[in-house]
């Protein structure tokens, strides 16, 4: 009787060891998914991916304005962009996944549905490091006012700060027209002039500042009234900057004017 005690209390010591071995593999096959995932979600690795088809949609034509659509491409951005959302879709990673890599490549504003944006910074930050670089950007917009087409270009400056703990680094900046163009002044030294791809002024490929953590720069912005010499009125237009930073890796400020003779 006391053999068969022994044996029972041995072979429930072993299941017990096996429970706990089991357990430990789960844990760590879950982590392994959040290692494995852009955003940190677990289970990405289990939903099932999307085609390229889903995904054009999604986002906007920097020309036109318009959903990316492939049977209906009107410049070579627009195919630049489909290529690439391809190139992602090949790799069978989820939809998440492909918006993510898509936006950090094209900026948050190439969504079509701004609505998503917070929530995709949110997913950022989660996992972004303590030490990164924190881009800020003052004021968030400026109204020149009325602004005359005879009197030719009109300038604003906008305060860039680096209130992260690491460098920050800007090496591209966009803007939403053609008229419009900006470049980073640092330390008194005015970088190259970026404006709207394709829209008169050339932007350098290969061009950076570096912003060391507290450390302040400006953002100095052109408007040239003589871009669109008969257009009369109110205008907003964009200006975007992009950094390495994790979370907001593209910063958008705006002016607004009042084109008159």
């Amino acid at each position: 009787m006391q053999f068969k005690i022994q044996n029972f209390k041995i072979l429930s010591l072993i299941l017990g060891a096996l429970l706990v071995l089991s357990l430990a593999g789960s844990v760590w096959l879950i982590q392994k998914n959040k290692s494995n995932s852009l955003t940190g979600s677990v289970s990405f690795s289990l939903i099932k991916p999307v085609s390229a088809e889903e995904i054009y949609p999604l986002f906007i034509c920097p020309c036109c304005g318009q959903p990316l659509d492939k049977k209906n491409v009107c410049c070579g951005e627009a195919q630049e962009r489909i290529d690439y959302i391809d190139s992602l879709a090949a790799k069978n990673i989820p939809e998440k996944e492909i918006i993510i890599a898509f936006v950090k490549k094209y900026g948050l504003n190439s969504l079509v549905d701004t609505n998503k944006i917070e929530d995709i910074k949110q997913e950022l930050v989660k996992f972004a490091p303590v030490e990164r670089p924190i881009i800020s950007l003052a004021p968030a917009e400026y109204n020149f006012g009325d602004i005359s087409q005879k009197e030719g270009v009109v300038t604003a400056f906008f305060e860039i700060k680096n209130d992260g703990k690491s460098d920050l680094i800007i090496n591209r900046l966009d803007t939403s027209c053609g008229c419009t163009s900006a470049s980073v002044v640092f330390e008194g030294v005015e970088g190259p002039r970026f404006a709207m791809a394709g829209h008169g002024i050339e932007s350098p490929a290969e061009w950076q500042v570096i912003i060391p953590p507290g450390e302040k720069a400006q953002l100095k912005i052109y408007y040239d009234p003589d871009v669109h010499k008969d257009f009369r009125g109110f205008a907003i237009r964009e200006i975007y900057i992009f950094s390495n930073d994790p979370v907001d890796f593209e910063k958008k400020v705006q002016i607004e004017l009042n084109q008159a003779e």
